[in-house]
Protein backbone atom coordinates (compact mmCIF):
# COMPACT_ATOMS: atom_id res chain seq x y z
CA UNK A 1 0.00 0.00 0.00
CA UNK A 2 1.17 3.43 -0.89
CA UNK A 3 2.21 5.26 2.42
CA UNK A 4 0.62 8.21 3.64
CA UNK A 5 0.16 10.44 6.72
CA UNK A 6 -2.87 11.08 5.33
CA UNK A 7 -6.11 9.93 7.33
CA UNK A 8 -7.56 6.45 5.07
CA UNK A 9 -10.74 6.88 3.28
CA UNK A 10 -14.03 5.18 2.52
CA UNK A 11 -14.87 6.14 -1.07
CA UNK A 12 -18.72 6.06 -1.98
CA UNK A 13 -19.09 6.26 -5.05
CA UNK A 14 -22.35 6.44 -7.56
CA UNK A 15 -25.38 8.27 -8.83
CA UNK A 16 -27.82 10.50 -6.67
CA UNK A 17 -28.46 7.47 -3.69
CA UNK A 18 -25.05 8.22 -3.21
CA UNK A 19 -24.42 12.07 -3.83
CA UNK A 20 -27.28 13.44 -1.79
CA UNK A 21 -26.58 10.67 0.90
CA UNK A 22 -24.87 13.18 2.89
CA UNK A 23 -27.43 14.93 4.20
CA UNK A 24 -28.58 15.01 7.59
CA UNK A 25 -32.35 15.81 7.08
CA UNK A 26 -32.80 12.26 5.33
CA UNK A 27 -29.66 10.53 7.20
CA UNK A 28 -27.95 9.15 4.60
CA UNK A 29 -25.52 6.52 4.90
CA UNK A 30 -22.55 9.08 3.62
CA UNK A 31 -23.55 10.92 6.63
CA UNK A 32 -24.06 8.06 8.98
CA UNK A 33 -20.31 6.65 7.94
CA UNK A 34 -19.19 10.39 8.74
CA UNK A 35 -20.55 10.34 12.10
CA UNK A 36 -19.40 6.49 12.83
CA UNK A 37 -15.85 7.47 11.45
CA UNK A 38 -15.26 11.25 12.63
CA UNK A 39 -11.95 11.66 12.85
CA UNK A 40 -11.14 8.26 11.98
CA UNK A 41 -11.84 8.28 8.43
CA UNK A 42 -12.28 10.94 5.49
CA UNK A 43 -15.62 9.74 3.74
CA UNK A 44 -15.44 10.85 0.49
CA UNK A 45 -18.78 11.64 -1.68
CA UNK A 46 -18.52 10.49 -5.26
CA UNK A 47 -22.15 10.69 -5.95
CA UNK A 48 -23.00 11.99 -9.64
CA UNK A 49 -26.69 12.42 -10.01
CA UNK A 50 -28.59 11.52 -12.98
CA UNK A 51 -25.39 9.18 -13.74
CA UNK A 52 -25.74 5.66 -15.08
CA UNK A 53 -22.42 2.79 -14.75
CA UNK A 54 -21.48 4.40 -18.53
CA UNK A 55 -21.25 7.47 -17.59
CA UNK A 56 -19.57 7.45 -14.51
CA UNK A 57 -16.54 6.32 -16.61
CA UNK A 58 -14.68 9.19 -16.70
CA UNK A 59 -15.50 9.76 -13.10
CA UNK A 60 -13.85 6.68 -11.98
CA UNK A 61 -10.95 7.19 -14.16
CA UNK A 62 -10.27 10.19 -12.01
CA UNK A 63 -10.77 8.34 -8.61
CA UNK A 64 -8.56 5.87 -9.10
CA UNK A 65 -5.83 8.20 -10.61
CA UNK A 66 -6.40 10.37 -7.48
CA UNK A 67 -6.24 6.81 -5.14
CA UNK A 68 -3.21 5.72 -6.87
CA UNK A 69 -0.93 8.77 -7.19
CA UNK A 70 2.59 8.85 -4.92
CA UNK A 71 1.42 9.51 -1.22
CA UNK A 72 -2.15 9.23 -1.99
CA UNK A 73 -4.14 8.47 1.30
CA UNK A 74 -5.19 4.95 1.60
CA UNK A 75 -8.58 4.08 0.32
CA UNK A 76 -9.60 0.96 2.90
CA UNK A 77 -13.08 1.13 0.94
CA UNK A 78 -14.49 1.48 -1.95
CA UNK A 79 -18.53 1.35 -2.11
CA UNK A 80 -20.15 1.08 -5.96
CA UNK A 81 -23.70 2.22 -5.97
CA UNK A 82 -25.31 2.23 -9.43
CA UNK A 83 -28.22 0.71 -11.28
CA UNK A 84 -31.11 2.81 -10.48
CA UNK A 85 -30.43 4.51 -13.70
CA UNK A 86 -29.27 2.13 -15.38
CA UNK A 87 -32.08 -0.35 -14.91
CA UNK A 88 -34.98 2.44 -15.98
CA UNK A 89 -36.78 1.45 -18.88
CA UNK A 90 -37.11 3.53 -21.90
CA UNK A 91 -39.85 2.22 -24.34
CA UNK A 92 -38.58 -1.69 -24.17
CA UNK A 93 -34.65 -2.11 -22.92
CA UNK A 94 -33.39 -0.91 -20.21
CA UNK A 95 -31.17 2.50 -19.99
CA UNK A 96 -28.18 0.44 -19.66
CA UNK A 97 -28.96 -3.08 -21.26
CA UNK A 98 -27.79 -5.20 -18.87
CA UNK A 99 -24.94 -7.09 -20.81
CA UNK A 100 -23.45 -3.37 -21.07
CA UNK A 101 -24.00 -2.68 -17.31
CA UNK A 102 -22.47 -6.11 -15.99
CA UNK A 103 -19.29 -5.26 -18.24
CA UNK A 104 -19.20 -2.10 -16.57
CA UNK A 105 -19.22 -3.36 -12.86
CA UNK A 106 -16.76 -6.16 -13.47
CA UNK A 107 -14.22 -3.19 -14.53
CA UNK A 108 -15.03 -1.17 -11.56
CA UNK A 109 -14.38 -3.96 -9.58
CA UNK A 110 -11.37 -5.81 -11.55
CA UNK A 111 -9.42 -1.84 -12.30
CA UNK A 112 -9.51 -1.63 -8.32
CA UNK A 113 -8.82 -5.30 -7.50
CA UNK A 114 -5.58 -4.98 -9.78
CA UNK A 115 -3.99 -1.92 -8.68
CA UNK A 116 -0.86 -2.45 -6.61
CA UNK A 117 -1.40 1.12 -4.62
CA UNK A 118 -5.01 -0.17 -3.47
CA UNK A 119 -4.28 -3.75 -2.78
CA UNK A 120 -6.21 -3.30 0.78
CA UNK A 121 -9.30 -1.94 -0.74
CA UNK A 122 -11.91 -3.65 0.31
CA UNK A 123 -15.23 -3.05 -2.12
CA UNK A 124 -19.28 -3.30 -1.46
CA UNK A 125 -21.48 -3.86 -4.32
CA UNK A 126 -24.79 -2.39 -3.46
CA UNK A 127 -27.80 -3.26 -5.49
CA UNK A 128 -30.69 -0.90 -6.94
CA UNK A 129 -33.01 -0.52 -4.57
CA UNK A 130 -36.91 -1.09 -5.41
CA UNK A 131 -39.28 2.13 -6.68
CA UNK A 132 -42.07 3.39 -4.58
CA UNK A 133 -45.54 3.98 -6.09
CA UNK A 134 -49.11 4.06 -4.78
CA UNK A 135 -51.63 1.28 -5.85
CA UNK A 136 -54.66 2.33 -7.36
CA UNK A 137 -57.79 1.08 -5.24
CA UNK A 138 -59.82 -2.29 -5.88
CA UNK A 139 -63.05 -0.75 -7.60
CA UNK A 140 -66.01 -2.03 -5.45
CA UNK A 141 -67.44 -4.30 -7.67
CA UNK A 142 -64.90 -5.57 -9.53
CA UNK A 143 -64.12 -8.96 -10.03
CA UNK A 144 -61.14 -11.14 -10.47
CA UNK A 145 -60.98 -11.13 -13.82
CA UNK A 146 -61.61 -7.40 -14.10
CA UNK A 147 -58.34 -7.24 -11.86
CA UNK A 148 -56.49 -9.33 -13.49
CA UNK A 149 -57.09 -7.09 -16.80
CA UNK A 150 -56.27 -3.83 -15.20
CA UNK A 151 -53.10 -5.33 -13.92
CA UNK A 152 -52.15 -7.40 -17.20
CA UNK A 153 -52.22 -3.24 -18.52
CA UNK A 154 -50.45 -1.89 -15.78
CA UNK A 155 -48.05 -4.52 -16.10
CA UNK A 156 -47.13 -3.06 -19.86
CA UNK A 157 -46.38 0.11 -18.28
CA UNK A 158 -43.11 1.63 -18.11
CA UNK A 159 -43.16 2.29 -13.85
CA UNK A 160 -43.73 -1.63 -13.36
CA UNK A 161 -41.77 -2.59 -15.85
CA UNK A 162 -38.32 -0.26 -14.48
CA UNK A 163 -39.51 -1.59 -10.83
CA UNK A 164 -38.85 -5.48 -12.07
CA UNK A 165 -35.67 -4.73 -14.27
CA UNK A 166 -34.48 -2.81 -10.75
CA UNK A 167 -34.81 -6.54 -9.16
CA UNK A 168 -33.26 -8.23 -11.75
CA UNK A 169 -29.74 -5.54 -12.31
CA UNK A 170 -30.06 -6.23 -7.84
CA UNK A 171 -30.45 -9.76 -8.68
CA UNK A 172 -27.62 -9.69 -10.95
CA UNK A 173 -25.00 -7.37 -9.25
CA UNK A 174 -25.32 -10.03 -6.30
CA UNK A 175 -23.90 -13.03 -8.82
CA UNK A 176 -21.62 -10.81 -9.49
CA UNK A 177 -20.15 -9.89 -5.86
CA UNK A 178 -20.12 -13.79 -5.47
CA UNK A 179 -17.84 -14.27 -8.25
CA UNK A 180 -15.23 -12.15 -6.39
CA UNK A 181 -16.13 -13.33 -3.14
CA UNK A 182 -13.21 -15.59 -3.27
CA UNK A 183 -10.86 -12.94 -3.07
CA UNK A 184 -11.94 -11.61 0.37
CA UNK A 185 -12.11 -8.12 -1.03
CA UNK A 186 -15.33 -8.17 -2.60
CA UNK A 187 -19.10 -8.31 -1.11
CA UNK A 188 -22.60 -7.61 -2.33
CA UNK A 189 -25.12 -5.60 -0.45
CA UNK A 190 -28.95 -6.84 -1.55
CA UNK A 191 -30.33 -3.43 -0.80
CA UNK A 192 -33.39 -4.05 -2.97
CA UNK A 193 -34.64 -7.36 -0.62
CA UNK A 194 -33.42 -5.53 2.58
CA UNK A 195 -35.31 -2.54 1.87
CA UNK A 196 -38.94 -4.63 0.58
CA UNK A 197 -38.40 -7.09 3.67
CA UNK A 198 -38.14 -3.80 6.12
CA UNK A 199 -41.07 -2.03 4.56
CA UNK A 200 -43.02 -5.65 5.46
CA UNK A 201 -41.59 -6.09 8.59
CA UNK A 202 -43.39 -2.62 9.11
CA UNK A 203 -46.31 -3.33 7.60
CA UNK A 204 -46.83 -6.90 10.01
CA UNK A 205 -46.61 -4.27 13.04
CA UNK A 206 -49.57 -2.30 11.19
CA UNK A 207 -48.40 0.86 9.38
CA UNK A 208 -50.65 3.71 8.59
CA UNK A 209 -52.39 2.08 5.65
CA UNK A 210 -52.93 -0.93 7.47
CA UNK A 211 -50.66 -2.73 5.14
CA UNK A 212 -50.31 -6.58 5.72
CA UNK A 213 -46.80 -8.07 5.77
CA UNK A 214 -46.84 -11.17 3.37
CA UNK A 215 -44.38 -10.51 0.65
CA UNK A 216 -46.10 -11.74 -3.19
CA UNK A 217 -43.38 -12.10 -5.92
CA UNK A 218 -46.25 -11.38 -8.43
CA UNK A 219 -46.79 -7.80 -6.82
CA UNK A 220 -44.09 -6.31 -4.62
CA UNK A 221 -45.08 -3.27 -2.39
CA UNK A 222 -44.07 -0.41 -4.21
CA UNK A 223 -44.86 -1.74 -7.56
CA UNK A 224 -48.12 0.54 -8.64
CA UNK A 225 -50.26 -2.78 -9.78
CA UNK A 226 -53.94 -2.49 -7.64
CA UNK A 227 -54.06 -4.13 -4.59
CA UNK A 228 -50.14 -4.17 -4.30
CA UNK A 229 -48.72 -3.09 -0.86
CA UNK A 230 -47.12 0.20 -0.66
CA UNK A 231 -44.19 2.13 1.44
CA UNK A 232 -45.05 4.23 4.41
CA UNK A 233 -44.28 7.49 5.04
CA UNK A 234 -40.45 8.37 5.34
CA UNK A 235 -39.32 5.39 3.27
CA UNK A 236 -39.05 7.65 -0.10
CA UNK A 237 -38.84 11.26 -0.48
CA UNK A 238 -40.40 10.91 -4.57
CA UNK A 239 -40.99 7.38 -5.27
CA UNK A 240 -37.27 6.95 -6.17
CA UNK A 241 -35.00 8.48 -3.67
CA UNK A 242 -34.26 7.18 0.05
CA UNK A 243 -35.90 9.49 3.12
CA UNK A 244 -35.00 8.41 6.56
CA UNK A 245 -35.89 4.79 6.71
CA UNK A 246 -34.57 4.03 3.79
CA UNK A 247 -31.03 5.20 4.27
CA UNK A 248 -31.08 3.84 8.00
CA UNK A 249 -31.72 0.11 6.31
CA UNK A 250 -28.96 0.69 3.91
CA UNK A 251 -26.75 2.26 6.73
CA UNK A 252 -27.62 -0.75 8.96
CA UNK A 253 -27.00 -3.22 6.68
CA UNK A 254 -23.90 -1.77 5.30
CA UNK A 255 -22.20 -0.87 8.38
CA UNK A 256 -22.97 -4.34 10.01
CA UNK A 257 -21.67 -6.21 6.75
CA UNK A 258 -18.85 -4.19 6.74
CA UNK A 259 -17.45 -4.91 10.15
CA UNK A 260 -18.62 -8.60 10.12
CA UNK A 261 -16.98 -9.05 7.23
CA UNK A 262 -13.52 -7.05 7.95
CA UNK A 263 -13.16 -6.50 11.22
CA UNK A 264 -10.67 -4.16 10.55
CA UNK A 265 -12.22 -1.74 9.32
CA UNK A 266 -15.07 -1.26 12.35
CA UNK A 267 -14.29 2.20 13.76
CA UNK A 268 -12.27 0.98 17.14
CA UNK A 269 -10.02 -1.08 14.84
CA UNK A 270 -9.22 2.13 12.84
Amino acid sequence: MTSSSKPPEFVLFGASLTEWSFSEKTEGFGWFLECKYSGLANIVNEGQAGYTSSSLQSDFDRIITRATAPNAAPTLLFTIFVGANDACMIGDTEYVPWAKFEANIRAFVETILTQDAMSQTKIVLITPPPISGPSPAKKAGMTEEEVEDANFWKKEGPRYKTYMSKKRYAEGMMRIASEYEETGRVVGLDFWHALVAAGLNESESGDADGNAGEYDEDMPPGCGLIGAKQFGKGWFTDGLHLDVKGYNVLSKTLFERITSQWPELAPERL
